[in-house]
């Protein structure tokens, strides 16, 4: 499989957080608008064995996340633990050459995101009044203003780069996430440089939320996650909620007995939703870094 890298550049602020996870699934809804259904459901056909896209998080621009490990193991000062929390962005150099205490935060990262709250009413569309009483009733949505993101492909051979970039392209003029109708999730993107990694170690970390299983695991060290999915597009029209699913998050830490090979970790997830089509992104793009004694 290849690995490719491209910058994500927001022109709008964002309503949903950008996990590879929730990123996957909008990308399959863009490969179905643009090149057909029978498009996707090929592509998703061997999906349970062998993924033909895996997508990353957004990155602070030149970083990769610090991996998910108590400060003794990534030799920092234990008695900074408040500053240390704050440092979570490391090079790919640095994280294979195992300089972990060398992070840096967001403001030296010059990554940012600002949330805002908009403030809204609820409305019943039949009588155009908050409720039966009239009482005003409010509430609030949250938005982000994000700095620019890198964002990491790994692809299949039946799924070409050409086909991604026009994918991407469809999901970019969509709008990313929740309230896309409204203008938030846009986004423009730069051309895709193609990574190369050599993997040559027992420890590898991960770049999205996903499902620590595999071959020779030996141990693993993660931050649970808990993805509330929700169906788009037509699918949202019956019902759009999906089962929770726990999953290790980003930055996740898995030992291998020997040196991991592949460029992967996880499974398909299938079983979560009324619509028994829908499968959901439990793979994740996994690097290797120094090994650690742990």
């Amino acid at each position: 499989m290849r690995l490719y890298k491209t910058t994500l550049m927001p022109t709008s602020n964002f309503a949903t957080a950008l996990k590879g996870d929730t990123l996957f699934g909008q990308i399959c809804w863009a490969i179905r608008y643009t090149f057909g259904n029978e498009k996707l459901e090929s592509l998703l056909s061997h999906y349970d064995l062998s993924p033909f896209l895996v997508v990353s998080d957004g990155f602070a621009k030149g970083f990769l996340p610090k991996p998910s490990l108590p400060s003794v193991f990534l030799g920092e000062n234990s008695d900074d633990k408040k500053v240390n929390r704050k440092k979570i962005w490391l090079t790919l150099a640095q994280l294979q050459n195992g300089e972990f205490n060398k992070a840096l935060n967001d403001e030296d990262a010059k990554n940012f995101m600002h949330t805002l709250a908009t403030v809204k009413n609820s409305l019943n569309y039949k009588t155009f009044t908050t409720d039966d009483s009239g009482v005003f009733s409010p509430y609030s949505e949250r938005e982000s203003v994000i700095s620019q993101k890198d964002l990491y492909f790994l692809l299949g051979d039946n799924f070409t780069l050409d086909e991604l970039a026009k994918s991407l392209s469809t999901v970019s003029q969509m709008g990313f996430g929740k309230n896309a109708s409204i203008g938030k999730g846009f986004f423009e993107f730069s051309d895709f440089e193609e990574i190369k990694i050599s993997q040559n170690s027992k420890t590898c970390m991960t770049l999205s939320p996903a499902v620590l299983e595999g071959q020779n695991i030996k141990n693993s060290y993660y931050e649970p996650f808990t993805r509330f999915g929700k169906h788009g597009a037509e699918l949202a029209n019956a019902n759009p909620f999906k089962k929770p699913l726990l999953l290790a998050n980003s930055g996740a830490i898995v030992v291998f007995d020997t040196i991991y090979t592949q460029s992967y970790i996880g499974k398909a997830i299938k079983g979560h939703s009324m619509h028994e089509s829908t499968v959901h992104q439990g793979y994740a793009i996994v690097i290797p870094i120094q090994e650690i004694n742990l």
